[in-house]
């Protein structure tokens, strides 16, 4: 289980761990059998050809009891492993797997070699077992950590996972969690009753599994529900053809039934048909699956858990093998029942001449068309509201100007002191700025648009004391460098620009962005003056910047403060994000000479992740897009189907009523009016599945609303242009047949048989 905290009061719908609720978890909880810390993080691997930047899972000893799982190879962490870092006599590390094939070669030597992590010898004691994916599949070590038994209250940045004792559920262990909150004051007595009652102070214990799929548990459903509605359509369209096939082939039926065949021999004859054909389409629809399902992966966004993972293995062959079975059986079983009950005895005496076989005939062809239209309708509205939620979001303004700019993440490793990160950032950002084509150029530790927004807590505004009874205000804080603004196009709304001075300056100034301004200080944010947390630094607003999207486009603007690099306890310094406005050409032919620059200040610094801010964009658009994407090609399969369903029916029943034409032909009727009443029946089977796919929609509607931005799930337009546009393709379809039923030459009808 994962266990988080939530304090909507302080506007923090979610909150990691503190160390010292952790703490007290730990002394007092009962339901867990084990529970650990498992931070991820990104240090600094040197020692190969070039520095890396890789992924690393921080974690507590108990974390092997929590998953379950041993190294296969060496051992896990002990309690003497995890003292503070400053009495460590030597570090040491845990290789995943993967790393251990990749990077090793397998080879059992690898207990006691060290690699340099952030500049620090790591001693790896221990490689975790093949197929353990716990951990993130580009996590390369797992590193012990070290929980403060005094740590506070209020950092809450520790994420944490436990697992559950034998016999306890769940909600068992939500119920004793929530009890322990009251118990907060008394192991934590800076913290009050008052306040934990003000900030709507809860905790949440959600499986594992549930928090991985939490984002995109309803569009895989909803994905999986299309999916089936496609094979639903197909079926239904075959089996079309299947009572179209055994209404031609009833006279040799009954000659077959007359000579001595039985009727369960019959029955088998024509599912064995169907399953034949139910399995041939099976291994046709697993080639193209192979080829289709490594392209969609390779566009899949990276958000989808364990994207990478997706492919063509024994258990999705053994399910196609039984769907495919499964699917032969449905639609051949229906002309089965259809016609192996009825008598042949007219069959064999009519010969089967030019039978239409009435309106009872028909009703399963027409039920048939009626519902793959139904199911159709649901798809397209699907589509079509995912693809007007899609175009709102495309509409949002960011607040920037993605074109032209070239983002490269540096991480100088945790543990650098401040005066020294700030001079390499200094340093590399007025080289950067010299590269030929740069037109501005700057750093921030939390990029817009990529999904983080930085660190937030409490404020003080000094001209706005608290009361108090009251609590604090909270907001998200970013450091940035002079050029950030000017590189992303970041308008100025009023106030002065940041400078390479405002770093080191001995007055203290702060940016704030327009929401910041509006919901704390009316809009009059300048001059005004605000402290940090505890710190009783007062800093001056500077500048009010325009608002950004940090989080996504379709998440909502934050109140946020924008610092310079000052202050030693800004950890994030380590790690930030250069930001390159090129004037003119490909931002990323501006890569190699990046590289160059930071290797010339430090070539332990790794140069990891490059990307234009248009990528950056197209992420934050990737999960709705995939969803689009998925239901858009489902949907145009549904209606091709459809419209295929409605056309086969009309040409098969005019095929059928020939001689009923020629006859009303013969007597007058005018070939425009043949074809009207052809197009008639197959528009009113239309509607009759139009209407039924509507009521289908709406019912399906609310599924949709987690997926939707700014769109409502029974959106006016959407459910207005599906049908309009539905009856237009099914006029179409049946219009052909009719347009050959009006050519029908009397002559030839009558004398056909």
């Amino acid at each position: 289980v994962v266990l988080n905290h939530h304090a909507p009061g302080l506007d923090l719908p979610e909150l990691f761990n503190s160390p010292a609720m952790l703490n007290l978890y730990l002394e007092r909880a009962r339901s867990l059998s084990a529970l650990s810390v498992m931070n991820p993080r990104r240090v600094n691997l040197t020692g190969g050809d070039r520095p890396e930047k890789v992924a690393v899972r921080v974690v507590s000893p108990s974390f092997f009891d929590v998953v379950a799982t041993r190294p296969s190879l060496g051992r896990s962490f002990t309690d003497e492993d995890v003292v503070p870092d400053a009495e460590a006599p030597q570090r040491v590390a845990v290789l995943m797997h993967r790393a251990w094939v990749e990077r090793f070669g397998e080879d059992p030597g690898v207990l006691g070699r060290t690699v340099q992590v952030d500049g620090n010898a790591v001693e790896i004691v221990g490689v975790m077992p093949r197929g353990y994916t716990f951990a993130e599949n580009d996590a390369v070590l797992l590193l012990p950590t070290y929980l403060d038994p005094n740590g506070q209250f209020g950092t809450f940045g520790v994420r944490a996972i436990g697992r559950l004792a034998p016999g306890v559920d769940l909600e068992a262990a939500r119920r004793e969690f929530t009890a322990l909150q009251a118990q907060i004051p008394d192991a934590i007595p800076d913290v009050t009753p008052q306040f934990l009652d003000q900030a709507g102070w809860s905790v949440s214990l959600e499986r594992v599994r549930d928090t991985l799929v939490r984002d995109v548990r309803t569009a895989l459903w909803i994905v999986l529900g299309t999916v089936g509605f496609v094979l639903l359509i197909a079926c239904a369209n075959v089996a079309n053809l299947f009572l179209v096939r055994a209404e031609v082939r009833q006279h040799e039926v009954a000659v077959r039934s007359a000579l001595g065949a039985g009727r369960r021999e019959l029955a088998i004859t024509f599912l064995s048909e169907s399953v034949l054909l139910g399995l041939v389409a099976g291994v046709a629809g697993v080639v193209l699956a192979w080829w289709g399902v490594r392209a969609l992966v390779a566009f899949g966004p990276e958000r989808l858990p364990r994207v990478h993972e997706i492919g063509i293995d024994g258990t999705v062959l053994l399910v196609a093998a039984a769907i495919s079975v499964a699917a032969g059986v449905a639609f051949g079983i229906l002309p089965v029942l259809r016609y192996m009950g009825s008598s042949f005895r007219g069959v064999l005496r009519d010969g089967g001449r030019g039978a239409t076989g009435g309106r009872s005939r028909h009703r399963a062809r027409n039920l048939l068309v009626a519902s793959q239209l139904s199911l159709a309708v649901v798809l397209l509205v699907g589509s079509g509201l995912m693809l007007r939620s899609f175009q709102r979001l495309r509409a949002v303004d960011p607040g920037l100007d993605p074109a032209g700019v070239l983002t490269v993440e540096l991480s100088l490793g945790s543990g650098t002191p401040w005066e020294d990160a700030l001079s390499f950032y200094e340093e590399a950002l007025a080289r950067v700025r010299a590269l030929p084509g740069v037109r501005a150029a700057g750093a921030t530790s939390s990029l817009p648009l990529s999904g983080t927004n930085g660190n937030g807590g409490s404020f003080h505004i000094e001209s706005r004391p608290e009361a108090e009874d009251e609590l604090p205000p909270v907001a998200r804080w970013i450091l940035v460098t002079e050029g950030h603004f000017e590189s992303l196009e970041i308008p100025l709304v009023e106030g002065r620009p940041m400078t390479g001075g405002d770093h080191r300056t001995e007055a203290p100034v702060v940016w704030v962005n327009e929401t910041f301004a509006r919901t704390f200080l009316d809009g009059g944010a300048l001059r005004e003056r605000i402290s940090i947390g505890d710190s009783e630094i007062q800093r001056e607003v500077a500048g009010v910047v325009g608002d950004v999207r940090h989080l996504g486009l379709g998440e909502a603007v934050q109140p946020t403060i924008y610092l310079p690099l000052v202050r030693e306890e800004y950890r994030e310094m380590s790690a930030m994000t250069l930001v390159v406005d090129v004037a003119a050409g490909e931002p990323s032919a501006l890569v190699a000479g990046i590289r160059d620059v930071v290797g010339r200040i430090d070539a332990d610094v790794p140069l990891t992740t490059a990307r234009t801010m248009d990528d950056v964009m197209a992420r934050s658009l990737a999960q709705m897009s995939f969803t689009l994407t998925l239901l858009g090609i489902a949907a145009a399969v549904a209606l091709l189907l459809g419209a295929v369903g409605i056309y086969g029916v009309i040409a098969y029943v005019v095929s059928q009523r020939t001689r009923e034409i020629g006859v009303r032909m013969a007597l007058g009727a005018e070939a425009g009016e043949v074809a009207r009443m052809v197009v008639r029946q197959g528009m009113a089977v239309a509607v009759v599945g139009v209407v039924a796919g509507l009521v289908g929609a709406l019912a399906l509607a609310g599924l949709m609303d987690s997926l939707l931005f700014e769109v409502s799930a029974r959106d006016p337009l959407t459910f207005g242009s599906v049908p309009v546009a539905l009856l237009v393709v099914a006029g179409l379809a049946s219009w052909l047949p009719a347009r050959r039923a009006a050519r029908v030459d009397p002559v030839r009808a009558l004398t056909a048989d």
